[in-house]
């Protein structure tokens, strides 16, 4: 009686085990949909109607897990930041080995540095997140969910580019300067690519950044000297 008992209890275990998991991978299946919708047919136009089309689920599935728009929107967004953190951070990685990252010199790692983030710009999810940025701008709801997430993703980022750029995270104000010049001109590139697709410019304006950040941090070295010579006098 007590093998039966504990065989029934773990069939039990193993049913309640199949359905969270089950249902962990419907909620993913329409969040999944959600950043779809994002991205090709825009924001304004996305309904929990579509999104629930888009995951061929029932209209009861999508009010099981998410009860209000609001809901949806406040979970896409959260899934949106772990998917767009987990892919920088293999951009980047793909661009930089952490194992050879201090071998190279400072000017190469700029260069790869560039193209892993261009080719997380150049995602389906960053125009996604450029989508919900665009429509946070008159919906102040939106813009509040937003709000947490773009700070944490800024932050992510810059504890990445001070673990594989030592050398950057010494140069104080220059490395901000370098770090905002980087992200709004390489982001601007990326929105002109939505709106126009004009590949053939990307790879001549990575290289003239690569070469102004090169100064930039050369800029450091010039300043350092400086000071040092005036405090000898």
């Amino acid at each position: 009686m007590a093998e039966s008992a504990d065989k029934g209890t773990k069939k039990a275990r193993d049913r309640t085990g199949w359905q969270a998991q089950k249902s962990a991978m419907t909620r993913d299946t329409i969040l999944d949909a959600a950043l779809d919708c994002f991205i090709t047919i825009g924001y304004a136009s996305t309904t929990t109607a579509k999104i629930a089309d888009k995951a061929k689920v029932s209209r009861g599935a999508m009010l099981h897990h998410f009860p209000s728009k609001t809901e949806l929107i406040q979970a896409a967004v959260e899934y949106l930041h772990g998917k767009l953190l987990y892919l920088y951070a293999k951009c980047i990685d793909e661009a930089i080995d952490d194992e050879e990252a201090h071998s190279l010199p400072v000017d190469e790692r700029n260069r790869r540095g560039l193209q892993g983030y261009w080719n997380y710009l150049s995602s389906d999810l960053f125009t996604a997140y450029h989508e919900l940025c665009v429509a946070g701008r008159t919906d102040p709801e939106l813009q509040y969910i937003l709000e947490d997430s773009i700070a944490r993703f800024d932050e992510n980022v810059a504890q990445s580019s001070k673990r594989l750029f030592p050398e950057w995270a010494k140069r104080g104000e220059l490395y901000e300067l370098a770090m905002d010049i980087s992200q709004f001109l390489m982001q601007g590139m990326a929105v002109s690519q939505i709106v126009s697709q004009k590949d053939a410019r990307v790879s001549r304006m990575i290289d003239y950044l690569s070469d102004r950040l090169e100064e930039i941090f050369h800029a450091g070295d010039q300043d350092a000297a400086i000071h040092r010579h005036s405090s000898r006098k």
